[in-house]
């Protein structure tokens, strides 16, 4: 026995001390890994933490500057607009004013004393005017025979520079103050173009000096070709015409011939009392060096920059080491008419990321990161300023939209992220060689435990040894010696109570396994009763939402009912997710007209479909009363819906929109999803309901928040309505239906009759769900004026 305890004891401190040095070893090996994925989780936390940080930086300080550029630019322009409703008042009370401005032009300091120039063949009024008037060649009458060197300006043009002397008054004082302006100007119609500019400058003559040949070409057709006609193309469209502020134009930026750097024109013509003719146009040469110079100041981190572009990508604000990393190449002289605007575009940058770098198309800001310029890692950050008239060069105006950028070294942006990094790598490699120290000396110390507790340990394990073999042999009676209060004693106890239980299990073991199999067959039969009854009462449900089911489909207006509505093609359908749907509809007559209401209760099931059948039933009660304002039925049903909601506990809300037609008139009130109206012509409009009340059984009155809106239908417009279980079907990817295709269906189909309309909806929104479930219940209602 002695052998066999050494035999043991050797096994034991060879067996634990491996295991130790193998656990010491591994638990080494995984703090290593634990503190290197430390690390890199630390890092990557921080660099999320700095990309978080520094997108919403450069998005919150590309936004401030956008707004800052805006105002810079939406400055001049608004000066404009009043320099230009002086000017067309002047034009508006023309007979009205005719003394006063007979008078002004009579005046001495407002007299436009034109002097005819016999070289240059033009009229000019001479210096210390307030502003300087230029009549071109082309504008004077033929020469008389005995006077081959005078030329006199014809009378139209003569009384044209007249009209406008009160202008003396106005442009040189708006000229000093606002934004930075270089001049302001009117020029006239065509067949009187004749200029009139504050400060004064030789106009006629630096012409002459810039731009050989101008004075025997009409004016807007050789310095702005085209722009005249865009104008009048607006005179075909009354939204624009009522606001004069949406006729601003402007052109690109160009390089000033005088010399004062970039500048930029806007205009905004006049019209006639009538608004039938072009009467001339307004001008401003705006100086954008503060705009450029607001741009090219920006500091972002260390040696970040800004740039402004136009829509075609021609950069015309940008820092010359910003310019440099961009691989922009500037180019002069293009041409635009009588303009010279400079070019530096993006897409012929010598940078291959630049060349393919596209501009943002929507509103939102466009934040790229990383984008590789030069070898060199940069985020990129872009915004589109609000769009304005421009006039492209040739021979329209086009909407222009500017576009803001930020462009940013990523390595500025994660340089404390390098930092951070290079420091835990240092802290890694220290605890790393405590780690070894530590293991190795805790490795001698248990080792030493170990031999020191194997020995008596191995006098105990003899004995319960010895135990199990008897017990091994069937003798129950066996018990071991306890000779201490450790776990080995507490070993040694726990095995003689062992022992004494499987003695006493033995004997009682038949009587156990009887009481068992009795209690199973009890178990077993309560069970068999339990799903008879779950079986009886699924069978109850299913009867009771079927009828819930035949009761909703009962009050849905019946097609003939619909068929006798005159003047209206009307046409419903509606399909529950479940047994029992929540959405509701209802088509009532009304005297000479017609309600329609349609909504949708959160959720589906039994319960959406009572409260649907109570909005059902308040509506009918109500339209039966003949209650006719449309504001109170709709609070009556809020009111009685809620009253319900709260006395049987449910949390339930329902969208709601009444409708109430006649004479050619749709009228809505309520708050539900957006009406689609398809024009006879295919033209679509969307009408939002959101402001036209909240959704029923919140709050007992919503009068405060109920409003209408009305429709004009002519014959054959057609109105679609529906419940979100149609835009919101999805297709077995998770993609949405979406109102787009819903307008495109219906804008295909209006033509049709209500009910072929109503089935092209459905059949397009079965075949787009496919095989998916249908998740919420499909409701559409279609009306077509005969």
């Amino acid at each position: 026995m002695a052998t066999t305890g050494s035999r043991f004891r050797t096994k034991f401190v060879l067996v634990a001390g491996v295991g130790l040095v193998i656990g010491l070893t591994l638990a080494a090996l995984a703090s290593l890994r634990g503190i290197s994925s430390l690390g890199s989780d630390a890092s990557e936390e921080i660099r999320k933490g700095l990309e978080r940080a520094s997108r919403e930086y450069l998005t919150n300080h590309l936004e401030d500057t956008a707004q800052r550029v805006e105002f810079l630019r939406g400055r001049a322009g608004a000066e404009l607009g009043v320099l230009a409703a002086v000017t067309q008042t002047l034009i508006d009370q023309q007979a009205a004013l005719a003394p006063l401005t007979a008078a002004a032009a009579a005046a001495g300091p407002l007299r436009d004393a034109l002097v005819y120039d016999a070289r240059g063949e033009w009229s000019q009024t001479p210096a210390g005017e307030p502003t300087a008037v230029a009549v071109w060649g082309y504008l004077h009458a033929p020469a008389a025979p005995n006077q081959p060197g005078l030329r006199d300006i014809k009378p139209e043009v003569r009384a044209a520079v007249a009209q406008t002397a009160l202008l003396d008054l106005l442009l040189p004082a708006q000229l000093q103050h606002g934004a930075e302006k270089q001049a302001m100007y009117f020029i006239g119609p065509e067949g009187a173009e004749y200029l009139r500019i504050a400060p004064y400058a030789d106009a006629a003559g630096h012409a002459d000096q810039l731009y050989p040949g101008h004075n025997n070409s009409p004016f807007w057709g050789f310095y702005f070709p085209g722009i005249v006609d865009g104008w009048k193309r607006w005179l075909a469209d009354p939204a624009r015409m009522r606001e004069p502020a949406t006729q601003l134009t402007g052109t690109a930026p160009y390089t000033d011939a005088g010399g004062s750097g970039a500048i930029m024109t806007l205009f905004q013509p006049v019209w006639d009392a009538t608004r039938t003719r072009f009467a001339g146009a307004v001008g401003v040469d705006v100086t954008l060096g503060q705009l450029i110079r607001y741009v090219q100041d920006l500091r972002l981190a260390g040696s970040g920059f800004a740039f402004l572009a136009q829509d075609n990508g021609n950069v015309f604000a940008v820092r010359d080491d910003g310019q440099n990393i961009l691989g922009l190449q500037e180019v002069r002289g293009a041409s635009g008419g009588g303009v010279d605007i400079f070019q530096r575009f993006l897409h012929q940058s010598r940078d291959p990321a630049i060349r393919a770098l596209a501009l943002p198309s929507g509103d939102a800001v466009d934040y790229r990161d990383p984008v590789a310029i030069g070898g060199q890692d940069y985020v990129v950050v872009l915004k589109r300023l609000a769009p304005f008239n421009a006039w492209s060069g040739s021979a329209d105006i086009v909407p222009e939209r500017w576009t803001l950028g930020f462009v940013v070294p990523a390595a500025e942006i994660y340089a404390s992220l390098h930092k951070a990094r290079d420091t835990i790598a240092a802290s890694s490699r220290g605890i790393l060689f405590n780690q070894i120290a530590i293991t190795l000396f805790a490795l001698a110390v248990v080792m030493l435990g170990i031999f020191l507790v194997s020995r008596r340990m191995t006098g105990a394990l003899v004995d319960l040894a010895a135990g199990a073999g008897k017990i091994a042999q069937k003798d129950y009676e066996v018990r071991v010696d306890v000779r201490s209060d450790d776990e080995f004693g507490a070993l040694g106890r726990a095995f003689n109570q062992m022992a004494a239980e499987i003695r006493a299990n033995t004997h009682d073991l038949e009587r156990l396994v009887e009481q068992r199999t009795a209690q199973l067959q009890r178990a077993s039969r309560e069970i068999m009763a339990l799903n008879e009854r779950l079986a009886q009462e699924n069978l109850r449900l299913g009867a009771e939402l079927d009828v819930a089911r035949r009761l909703q489909l009962m009050v849905l207006p019946p097609e003939r009912e619909l068929a006798e509505i005159e003047g209206l093609d009307v046409a419903g359908y509606m399909r529950p997710a479940d047994e029992v749907g929540g959405d509701y509809y209802d088509v009532l007559r009304a005297g000479d007209g017609v309600k329609i209401g349609i909504g949708d209760v959160t959720g589906h099931g039994l319960e959406s479909g009572v409260l649907m059948l109570m909005i059902q039933t308040a509506v009918r009660t109500l339209q039966a009363a003949e209650e006719r304002d449309a504001a109170r039925f709709l609070n009556i049903v809020n009111k009685v819906l809620y009253q319900n909601i709260q006395r049987v506990g449910l949390d339930r809300t329902a969208t709601l929109v009444l409708l109430d037609y006649a004479q050619g008139v749709l009228r809505l009130t309520g708050q539900h999803e957006e009406a689609v109206v398809v024009r006879q012509d295919g033209s679509i409009e969307r009408i939002d309901t959101i402001d036209l009340g909240m959704p029923v059984g919140i709050e007992v009155d919503i009068a405060a928040f109920i409003a209408r809106t009305e429709v004009r239908l002519s014959p054959g417009d057609v109105v679609v309505l529906y419940t979100d279980g149609i835009t919101e079907a999805e297709d077995i990817h998770g993609e949405q239906y979406g109102i787009d295709r819903l307008c495109e269906v219906v804008r295909r189909a209006h033509e049709r009759p209500a009910t072929d309309i109503k089935q092209a909806i459905v059949d397009d929104v079965m075949r787009f769900i496919g095989a998916q479930k249908v998740f919420d219940d499909i409701t559409t209602v279609v009306i077509k004026r005969r």
